[in-house]
């Protein structure tokens, strides 16, 4: 069925770094993600799986982030570390930081708990940045498309790829990659997947709480300097 003008009219285009066909540049694309969350607030999660067949089983190190921004200057980061080979723990660190707009603290445990603090020393959004670093990380591949798809009443792109390279640079198999953005350029969730001759990789990151995000002071904090 063709188009309606008023369907014509309420399409976005796509953000920079992305077209009709799929992606065009993804270093626009990423330098538009930090643009996109300037000045904002948001809540940003972040998976990391690398399984390894080893002469004794498998092996799986698991990453797991959240970090709560409530700007460049104020935020809390937790990350969970964890490897194990089946049921059997072989290694776990914890460890969040929390920025108060004038200071650092962090908090590490790995079976002993250490406490640091200092002065902030940037004042740029190093997530945002962090997120642009991943998407031109695994974003670069030879073959994508893009697709619009709605949620919520709004529309955004959909793009998936295949035939990337590893950040080191080794042959893989199976690569595969897909991200959600809006007409913004923000982009709201990654995955990416693939096979060394090794282990099996994945990532993923994604946003909730766009502009709806606080960060209170962790009780921790209070007691060491209250």
């Amino acid at each position: 069925m063709p188009e309606s003008a008023t369907d014509r009219q309420a399409r976005s285009d796509p953000p920079p770094g992305i077209g009709e066909a799929g992606i065009e540049r993804v270093q626009t694309l990423a330098a538009g993600h930090r643009m996109a969350l300037w000045n904002r607030s948001y809540t940003f999660y972040e998976r990391y799986e690398e399984t390894t067949e080893t002469s004794n089983g498998t092996v799986t190190l698991l990453r797991n982030e959240a970090t709560r921004v409530a700007g460049p200057r104020r935020y809390l980061h937790r990350l969970h570390r964890q490897r194990y080979r089946a049921n059997e723990t072989l290694g776990q660190y914890e460890q969040t930081e929390f920025a108060d707009g004038e200071r650092w603290y962090e908090r590490r445990d790995d079976g002993t708990v250490t406490e640091t603090s200092g002065t902030l020393q940037f004042t740029q959004d190093q997530f945002a940045a962090e997120a642009a670093f991943y998407i031109e990380r695994y974003v670069t591949v030879s073959e994508s498309q893009t697709r619009r798809v709605r949620w919520n009443g709004a529309e955004y792109f959909r793009v998936t790829g295949s035939n990337g390279t590893s950040p080191a640079g080794r042959d893989v198999q199976s690569y595969t990659v897909s991200l959600v953005v809006d007409s913004e350029g923000l982009v709201h969730r990654l995955d990416v997947r693939y096979r060394t001759e090794t282990a099996t990789i994945s990532y993923s990151f994604w946003y909730r709480r766009v502009d709806q995000t606080g960060v209170q002071s962790p009780s921790w904090v209070g007691d060491r300097h209250g």
